[in-house]
């Protein structure tokens, strides 16, 4: 009587075309899981840049209202404010008289009027101050470049007695009575954007 014959079991493991179509799987996950941490890193850093670079726009914007908010004038030095553009995009300058040079690289006496004129040239934010008021050179001429990138910078003046907003202020008898500074930065790849900062002058007449 002879045997049945026995059965062959299948044969265990994986085959080659297995592994490779693993293989294939993992790498492509790990290239999904890998470009999203790549995106959501850039996105994060981008985020953390533009923060700081705003922080420390509104801070230097913050000087800027403080030195404004005090300012003064005299008939040889009126309190001008003129509207201008640059490539179809504000560009207004200021001038006034300082009793503090908090931004300059000399600081001033505190009795000692300075003038001081904020204006955009190009892409920069320029803030210059003239700590002698009747010099004839540039010597006490001092220049600082407060942000870069900038697209447009535009002020806005209030008239206290008429309470309207200009965008110019050439009147020398009166100070406006407030002030809405706007700068507009562009960055490479990015919208444009805008940091307000409004200013009430304390010494307004």
């Amino acid at each position: 009587m002879s045997l049945p014959a026995s059965r062959s079991s299948p044969q265990a493991g994986f085959t080659l075309v297995e592994v490779l179509v693993a293989i294939a799987l993992l790498a492509t996950i790990g290239a999904i899981v890998f470009g999203s941490l790549v995106t959501t890193t850039r996105v994060v850093d981008a985020g953390r840049e533009h923060a700081a670079r705003e922080q420390t726009v509104r801070r230097i914007l913050r000087i800027m209202a403080d030195e404004v908010s005090i300012s003064t004038r005299i008939q040889s030095f009126p309190w001008v404010g003129v509207n201008g553009t640059q490539e179809s995009q504000p560009a207004d300058t200021i001038a006034f008289l300082g009793i503090s040079d908090g931004i300059g690289a000399l600081a001033a006496k505190e009795s000692e009027l300075i003038r001081v004129v904020y204006t955009r040239e190009g892409d920069r934010l320029i803030r210059f101050s003239r700590r002698n008021l009747y010099g004839l050179t540039d010597e006490s001429l001092d220049q600082v470049e407060l942000a870069n990138r900038v697209k447009g910078f535009n002020v806005r003046y209030f008239d206290g007695q008429t309470r309207v907003w200009t965008d110019e202020w050439l009147t020398t008898s009166k100070l406006p009575k407030a002030l809405l500074i706007e700068v507009t930065f562009q960055t490479p790849d990015a919208d444009p954007w805008t940091v307000r900062e409004w200013v009430t002058i304390g010494t307004s007449s």
